[in-house]
């Protein structure tokens, strides 16, 4: 491994020396992307039992939208959570182990969204997905013992693009009222010019060329434009009055940048940002809990925001 580089974390070196040798998301057809990315979370742990887990469809004008409930007992909220996978790749199993540690160490009820992806359906599909979960969890989530009146959201990629594009809607279109976000190094910047693209182009996992195949792929230069907030949350006319929030950043990542620089705008709105950068750590470490002790550490960092964001509004 003596071409990985140095600034990696130990326990990851490998990972990045594996992903070196494999084809980039633009060589690979959807269908193996999301084999390989399923593949890659059934190897993990498969994460504590909760009190109550059950799937549920939810209706809309374009079909039906899958999502998994995590009851855990006396649930102090409910959060729902988007995972990543660039909008191209991921499902419910590829995030249940993740929401599961955080339903168990949390207290609240996760609901685990299964959005539509893209190349079969590009933007806003996904976004549309996000809010049609959120405004069913609210008109809803009573009938299914969900404190629904407690409302967080977390994203990990671009998942965390879909919960801070879901944020930004609800205050702009009087959706429901959401009392936390965490983003777990989101995607918010489409333009793709930080410096952090540049400097861990390659070498480190995801490559900028999976970024720019990902942004494409979901539909922009076709459906969606640059400077769309809901494809650029960092591009919105205001940031004011958003969610407090929490932006989990890793260290050698291609879009580290673009979430701290959300997390700064937040701050400069006048919004409560919390803002924390892994060291040593590559795209993806969130979910490698049992693998990884720093992503145990960021997992269970996240559930103390959704936690606390919760137990402050039951006060």
């Amino acid at each position: 491994m003596s071409n990985v580089p140095t600034d990696i974390h130990p326990h990851l070196r490998a990972l990045a020396e594996a992903a070196a040798g494999k084809p980039s998301l633009a060589d690979t057809t959807p269908e193996q992307a999301r084999a390989g990315m399923a593949a890659r979370t059934a190897s993990r742990p498969r994460g504590p039992e909760i009190e109550r887990v059950f799937d549920l469809r939810i209706s809309h004008a374009d079909g039906e939208l899958p999502v998994r409930v995590y009851r855990p007992a006396n649930p102090h909220g409910v959060a729902l959570a988007f995972h990543g996978g660039g909008w191209l790749m991921g499902n419910l199993d590829s995030f249940d182990a993740t929401c599961r540690y955080l339903a168990a160490e949390s207290g609240l009820a996760i609901v685990n969204v299964d959005y539509r992806l893209a190349p079969e359906h590009l933007f806003p599909a996904a976004a549309d997905d996000a809010w049609t979960a959120a405004t069913w969890v609210a008109a809803h989530g009573q009938e299914h013992d969900l404190p629904a009146e407690r409302l967080a959201v977390l994203g990990e990629s671009a998942g965390g693009n879909l919960a801070a594009g879901l944020c930004l809607r609800a205050r702009d279109e009087g959706g429901p009222r959401i009392l936390a976000q965490v983003l777990i190094y989101p995607a918010t910047d489409a333009r793709q010019q930080s410096a952090s693209m540049k400097q861990y182009a390659n070498g480190y996992g995801q490559r900028s060329a999976d970024v720019t195949h990902a942004f494409n792929n979901y539909g922009l230069g076709r459906t969606a434009k640059v400077d769309d907030w809901r494809l650029s949350p960092l591009l919105a006319a205001s940031h004011a009055d958003l969610p407090p929030a929490l932006v989990i950043t890793a260290e050698c990542d291609v879009v580290r940048d673009d979430g701290e620089a959300y997390a700064a705008r937040l701050a400069e709105a006048g919004v409560s940002a919390t803002c924390v950068r892994y060291a040593g750590m590559l795209h993806t470490f969130f979910g490698m809990r049992g693998q990884l002790d720093a992503a145990a550490t960021a997992q269970r960092q996240a559930a103390d925001a959704l936690r606390t964001a919760a137990q402050s509004a039951m006060r």
